[in-house]
């Protein structure tokens, strides 16, 4: 696609996220700093304009092209402190080097830039874990997370989020940032600063893919395994996932995951069944056919609810329930059907199906035997048309077994909550912490997308085992339940969110404009989630991006209401020799430009007050 298409796309946008874009940024502050007589003054390049502003800036990672970038409409940046370089040993620090970011800060801030402040505590110290080994994190395997010296980057980071001790190492590093970058000197003011602590720094778990194994989660140390440090539930002590903790699993009693549908949960919509976005499904107490609560789907489009059961190859399954149609024109449906070990159908295999028209229920049954490569048994309700259907008590066994306990998800259930709460946890007391020392706005960095409930879902119903449907997202063991963090943010004042990877999932894979989250970009999903608590959202791209990709981000962000985006990184704007076909500081100027030519601006700006 040309670039003229590009822009041609890109202002056919902009008349119907008017509306979306002036309610999202009336909350906003005003400009944060007047770049005065700074080089490359930006009033000679994109006349200011009144109305909303957009906020257009650079990861540095050279330091040396601030003029240039002012010059083109850059208008911020970052200083990126690393904690290995601050504190060499333990309770000393290397002047030198905070003298040579005092004076990039004072730099940065005479010229007029945004400066958002990276506290670098994923760069941890050598000292840290020769002092203090109980740090690591230990995942279900007993191993530790300990990625070597020349590869780990910015992924060794410390077990903070279990271990309070940890925590304060962490309290002091910050403590000590805070008392040489005096915030009452305007000369060494912050902007921002950026809240995570995770790998990259952000607000995750280290990655699941350990030592050969692929579904590593961290919480096995001796401090996320005690009650009184952690908060651990006591059900939980002890269990690792994809251990079966009930009879399900293993081809005995009942495999159906709350068949009642009786259970509830605070964020789950359906315990144990992932309906798809374009359905609505709900509980309802309108004459269930037993218990308290029956299943109500209300059907628009083809799509179904479902719920995956591990089941054993050459076997003979029994499966019933009760539904009935809302109208007795439509027909209820319960679906069964076959899947490998790699969660694929298997083609050919037979499948088994129970549906009726009558507005009373009707209990149905029928048997299905498994070919000699399934491993999993899908079931699914929807109905055959529009309508609103009902399904109730239903019942799913091997041939001839008597026992009729059912599963019991309580456990996985417990361990996942608490191990998302516990990084919740972690957000809001590193919020906390700098608001000790800091009161302007806080950026809370969220990869991605990160996981979706219907994608939970899936995996607990597999008791977090690994191998299931949904367990092949990272953001699934990383606990990047978004959702649910920024439910339990405890202080929204001066709070923005911010994402990264703003051009993902690619264009092709993601559609901002439908009603529908599982087809959104990350940025389409955290503004929505920003939306909800009245916060302001912008973010970055993840890197080694192409001209096509910057455009896409610049889309994504004008459609989705992102008050800015942060391109990474400087290095790669002005790569050369460019063989790998990077976007260039030229592409970003042009895409600068093109903003300030429907009404916009790109002046540094206050994205929201204190």
């Amino acid at each position: 696609m040309t670039s003229s298409d590009n822009l041609s796309r890109f202002l056919a946008f902009f008349t119907s996220v008017l509306f979306l874009e002036a309610n999202l940024f009336s909350s906003f502050g005003t400009y944060a700093k007047d770049p005065g007589d700074s080089p490359g003054s930006l009033s000679t390049n994109v006349p200011p304009m009144n109305g909303p502003s957009f906020l257009f800036g650079v990861i540095s990672d050279i330091g040396s092209n601030y003029p240039d970038m002012w010059s083109r409409g850059l208008r911020a940046t970052t200083l990126e402190f690393h904690w290995r370089f601050y504190e060499p040993r333990e309770g000393v620090y290397n002047q030198a080097y905070i003298d040579r970011m005092k004076q990039s800060l004072i730099a940065l801030n005479a010229q007029g830039w945004f400066v958002q402040m990276i506290p670098g505590i994923q760069y941890i110290p050598e000292w840290v874990f020769i002092n203090h080994p109980e740090f690591y994190f230990v995942n279900q395997y007993g191993e530790s997370y300990t990625p070597d010296i020349p590869t780990r980057g910015d992924y060794q980071v410390i077990n903070a989020p279990f271990n309070p001790a940890a925590r304060d190492l962490i309290a002091g590093y910050i403590a000590r940032i805070f008392q040489d970058f005096d915030q009452t000197d305007p000369r060494l003011q912050f902007d921002s600063v950026r809240i995570g602590g995770g790998p990259q720094g952000e607000l995750r778990y280290p990655p699941p893919e350990w030592n050969g194994h692929h579904n590593s989660y961290w919480a096995f140390d001796s401090a996320a395994q005690n009650a009184a440090v952690s908060g651990i539930p006591a059900a939980v002590v002890g269990w690792r996932p994809g251990i079966d903790p009930n009879p399900g699993t293993t081809g005995r009693g009942q495999l159906i995951v709350n068949p009642g549908f009786e259970a509830t949960h605070p964020f789950l919509q359906i315990p144990a069944w992932s309906p798809e976005d374009e359905i609505t499904a709900e509980l309802t107490s309108e004459e269930p056919h037993g218990g308290s609560q029956a299943l109500k789907i209300t059907i628009l489009t083809p799509n179904r609810i479902h719920q995956y059961v591990r089941v054993s190859p050459n076997t003979t399954y029994q499966i019933g329930g009760s539904l009935r149609s809302g109208d007795g024109q439509g027909r209820a449906r319960i679906l069964l059907e076959q899947y490998d070990a790699n969660n694929q159908p298997i083609p050919d295999a037979p499948f088994a199906k129970l549906e009726t028209q009558s507005t009373l229920w009707a209990d149905q049954n029928a048997s299905l035997a498994t070919s000699a490569t399934t491993r999993y048994l899908k079931v699914e309700m929807d109905g055959d048309r529009p309508g609103i259907y009902y399904f109730d008590d239903l019942w799913l066994r091997m041939a001839g077994s008597a026992n009729t306990q059912d599963r019991d998800l309580s456990v996985p259930i417990a361990f996942y909550d608490w191990y998302v709460a516990s990084l919740t946890n972690y957000q809001n007391w590193q919020i906390s912490e700098i608001r000790k020392h800091f009161a302007g706005q806080l950026d809370v960095v969220y990869a991605g997308k990160g996981v979706r409930n219907h994608q939970i879902t899936d995996a607990l119903a597999n008791d977090l085992r690994g191998d299931g449907w949904s367990e092949a997202s990272s953001a699934l063991y990383s606990a990047s339940a978004y959702e649910r963090h920024v439910a339990g943010l405890i202080d929204t004042q001066g709070i923005s969110l911010y994402v990264t990877g703003i051009e993902q999932p690619p264009a092709g894979f993601a559609n901002d404009t439908t009603p529908y989250p599982n087809d959104w970009s990350a940025a389409r999903w955290i503004s929505f989630l920003g939306q909800k608590r009245g916060l302001p959202v912008w973010g970055e791209n993840t890197g080694r991006n192409s001209p096509a990709e910057m455009r896409l981000s610049a889309m994504r962000i004008l459609l989705s209401g992102l008050r800015g985006m942060m391109w990474a990184f400087e290095s790669d704007l002005y790569a050369n020799p460019n063989d790998q076909g990077f976007a260039t500081i030229v592409d970003y100027e042009t895409l600068i430009r093109e903003f300030a030519s429907i009404r916009y601006t790109f002046l540094p700006l206050t994205m929201i007050g204190p």
